[in-house]
């Protein structure tokens, strides 16, 4: 056998060889890494609800890179928890693949603002354009006009997070004093009903009575009756002698 002979043996020998050896290790990759021949790709870890730390440390373990996202304000997850995740945890990845994380932003804080002379609807639209949500609607007496916002609860210049619940507290307008019903016998009816109107009374009806005895255009009867309790806004009726007229 010449030397050719020989040296194009031995290359067969060692092709078959080396063919062998490989297809033993490709049939052993197969099996023990049945989703790729070399184990490159491997399932993200679920990281959600961690702090970035924590979940940085435990994707570096995984052989993957965290990389942070966008930061959400969430007020049930402290600042720099982990709120999602780009790829999903359990889908298989290249190692060294960067894995984004959405952070929280913790509580959102905001100042109440000023809403006081404003109607209910302007106020309401002022607090929702800063997150807060409207609650209860009160009342209180005030000079301010009636209906108006006189204050908040919590007041302005508070510092609260949102979303948040703000109660508006409107004026019902200056309260109404009681006061004691005088005695308008005898009085002309001009006179009694300047009386009258000093109290807040500005609703009065008078009643004409031709066989009164009193002298014309004089009160001779009224209820009700002198030291009675009347309010602002209350009426009056007032019983005249000789008049016609109103």
């Amino acid at each position: 056998m010449s030397w050719r002979s020989t040296v194009r043996t031995s290359l067969v020998y060692l092709v078959s060889i080396f063919a062998g050896f490989a297809l033993a290790w490709l049939i052993v990759a197969f099996v023990v890494f049945p989703t790729g021949v070399v184990p490159r790709d491997v399932k993200v870890p679920n990281v959600t609800g961690l702090m970035f730390d924590e979940a940085e440390q435990r994707l570096a373990e995984a052989g993957f890179k965290a990389q942070r996202g966008e930061q959400r304000y969430d007020n049930s997850a402290p600042k720099l928890t982990v709120l999602e995740q780009v790829p999903a945890p359990g889908t298989r990845e290249g190692i060294g693949n960067p894995v984004t994380l959405v952070l929280s932003g913790g509580q959102r804080i905001v100042t109440v603002p000023t809403v006081t002379g404003m109607t209910r609807i302007e106020a309401q639209v002022r607090l929702e354009q800063d997150g807060f949500e409207i609650g209860e609607v009160g009342e209180a007496n005030s000079s301010s006009a009636r209906g108006s916002v006189v204050g908040t609860r919590p007041a302005a210049g508070a510092q609260v997070s949102v979303p948040s619940t703000i109660t508006l507290i409107l004026s019902r307008g200056a309260e109404a004093t009681a006061t004691q019903m005088p005695s308008l016998m005898g009085r002309d009816i001009s006179g009694a009903r300047m009386v009258l109107s000093q109290l807040g009374v500005r609703d009065v009806m008078v009643t004409p009575d031709p066989m009164a005895t009193g002298p014309a255009g004089t009160v001779v009867g009224q209820s009700p009756v002198p030291g009675a309790t009347i309010l602002p806004g209350a009426t009056v009726q007032l019983r005249v002698a000789g008049v016609t007229t109103p």
